[in-house]
């Protein structure tokens, strides 16, 4: 494998995507999903439906935002614990084992 950089920038790791058995509770769950979204959709007019969009836009847009926060914190924690962890300094006593001072 090349470097984990290199596979990141030629798209061979997508921390985004996720593939999921058929049988899966987030299949399951999505499947429960849209059969009631079509059923709301179909009971909407024309204006209800248009605000529902845009709600539905909204939400979108919020779990793409919290989905980047929370994938740049994660990044983030981990970086530095294993800065602290090669730095042999902070938190081990260089075996691996946790120093409790």
């Amino acid at each position: 494998m090349e470097s984990i950089l290199r596979e990141l920038y030629h798209g061979n790791i997508r921390p985004d995507c996720r593939v999921y058995a058929k049988d899966s509770p987030f299949v399951k769950a999505a499947r429960v999903k849209h059969d009631n979204l079509e059923k709301l959709e179909a009971t909407l007019g024309v204006v209800e439906k248009e605000a529902f969009n845009k709600y539905c836009e909204a939400q979108s847009e919020i779990e793409d935002i919290t989905k980047f926060d929370t994938f740049t914190d994660a990044l983030k924690f981990g970086i530095l614990l294993m800065i602290e962890i090669f730095s042999n300094g902070n938190g081990t006593d260089g075996k691996g084992e946790v120093d409790d001072k």
